[in-house]
């Protein structure tokens, strides 16, 4: 019997369930809105909105609301590789930026 939290990720897999990590056209790509996002993952996944605010201790520092949308997108992207509209994003302005494989240690 699939858990409470199974279930909503599930859903958010389905296809015929439109998310907006689905989408793939250049308009929603130039405008990554983490807040629609965190909207999506409020709605659709209340449970696992809980306990990854809880990690990333969103309530008390809403500046954490990237760390929250990237742990959401990469459990999505996990479980489904279409659900990749952060990931692709962030591709983009790695290879535009000429990121490397370097690594500075501060």
């Amino acid at each position: 019997m699939p858990s409470v939290i199974e279930k909503e990720l599930l859903d958010v897999a389905r296809r015929e369930n439109k998310s907006v990590l689905r989408e793939k056209d250049y308009p929603s790509s130039s405008s990554l809105n983490f807040h629609g996002i965190l909207d999506d993952l409020k709605t659709r996944c209340p449970t696992v909105s809980r306990i990854l605010s809880s990690m990333v201790n969103y309530d008390s520092n809403k500046e954490n609301i990237a760390s929250l949308v990237i742990l959401y997108a990469i459990i999505m992207f996990h479980r489904c590789h279409e659900l990749s509209r952060v990931q692709r994003v962030n591709t983009v302005l790695l290879a535009e930026g000429k990121a490397g494989r370097e690594v500075i240690v501060a």
